[in-house]
């Protein structure tokens, strides 16, 4: 565009043709892009919906795992496991220094070397500043100031520092809370709620927590309530009778979801089977023609091994395949259970 509009050669109609040129190449290489997405799924045997890439983020997008609550997460996991009054995150803005004494760094390293083992560089770093013997480190929540300077380790779920702290506030036994928050989208009153965790098991596994409640209202929005909620300074907890009905609840939410969830990994699979098939089909002829036409043994020899590897290959993806298609189960866990007291009118 900048080669077109400042040459000094090109007289004014000239000019306007080859940007009219350029544009017309643009449109043709979108509609050549959208066809050629429209025809993938003929090329793997699959006729599923395309998502673009903007929607899968849009779609990933989760407030547990936003900036403010891994900082949450972080904080609340350095002062219980370290103790003490101090500030170990230092700085209001979006980069901030991580200060840690050598005892702490120390106990750190502990804690690092529960988890798996990674060779991953973010993890080698850590652990040789935890090694080390410098006690601040520059560190950011927020993707764009990690973008911005290499040497700024980026907080992110990936993190072994996150990692460390989500391992450690796992709960081994469901809790039990009475919380308050204030909402003008739901009518005042307290509340009784229990939320769960769904491990989906199958060809894709998944992961979604479930609220359950009485009233509808609170079902829907609980999870944005409990964003905001606070502990009840004069809350109760739940009765045996209220638990004993939310668990009847939730058994059925959760059945009629196995049963749709079986359907949806038998179908999953169905299609996975149908392009890895397809796949096979091509890959294996495309190695017979090149047998066909070698004319050096050793070639043909060297061929037939691939096309021996290709159905070694082939067999065990399909057993993982029909594996998976048996395998497809949900397991409820309960996180929490209590009830929620809401304040304040309705809008």
């Amino acid at each position: 565009l900048h080669d077109i509009a400042e040459s000094f050669t090109l007289e004014p109609q000239e000019r306007e043709t080859r940007l009219r040129q350029l544009a017309d190449n643009g449109i043709r290489r979108i509609r050549e892009d959208t066809e050629l997405e429209s025809r993938q799924a003929e090329l793997f045997g699959l006729s599923v919906p395309n998502q673009s890439w903007q929607q899968d983020i849009e779609a990933a997008e989760n407030h547990w795992l936003s900036p403010s609550a891994l900082q949450r997460c972080v904080s609340s996991y350095l002062s219980s496991r370290l103790g003490g009054d101090g500030e170990y995150l230092l700085g209001e803005k979006p980069l901030k220094t991580l200060r840690l004494n050598q005892e702490a760094r120390a106990t750190l390293l502990g804690d690092y070397r529960q988890l798996p083992r990674s060779t991953e560089r973010v993890s080698r770093e850590w652990e040789k500043w935890l090694k080390g013997g410098q006690a601040t480190l520059p560190v950011t929540f927020d993707q764009e100031t990690a973008a911005a300077d290499p040497k700024v380790a980026h907080l992110s779920v990936m993190h072994p520092l996150v990692r460390q702290a989500a391992r450690a506030q796992q709960l081994d036994e469901p809790a039990c809370v009475s919380l308050s928050v204030a909402s003008r989208e739901i009518a005042p009153g307290t509340y009784p709620f229990a939320l769960y965790r769904w491990k989906k098991h199958g060809v894709k596994l998944d992961e979604v927590l479930v609220p359950v409640a009485a009233d509808a209202s609170i079902e829907k929005a609980l999870l944005s309530l409990l964003q905001s909620a606070v502990n009840a300074d004069d809350g109760t907890l739940l009765s045996l009778a209220e638990f004993d009905a939310l668990e009847v609840q939730h058994h059925g939410k959760w059945t009629a979801a196995q049963a749709n969830h079986i359907s949806e990994n038998r179908q999953l699979v169905e299609h996975r089977i149908q392009s890895l098939t397809v796949s096979h089909r091509a890959r294996s002829k495309a190695i017979e023609d090149q047998i066909a036409r070698a004319t050096n043994d050793r070639i043909r020899l060297m061929k037939e091994s691939e096309l021996a590897r290709a159905n070694v290959d082939f067999g065990r993806h399909m057993a993982e395949l029909q594996q998976a298609a048996k395998g497809g189960d949900i397991h409820a866990t309960a996180v929490l259970s209590g009830e929620i007291t809401v304040e304040g009118g309705i809008s």
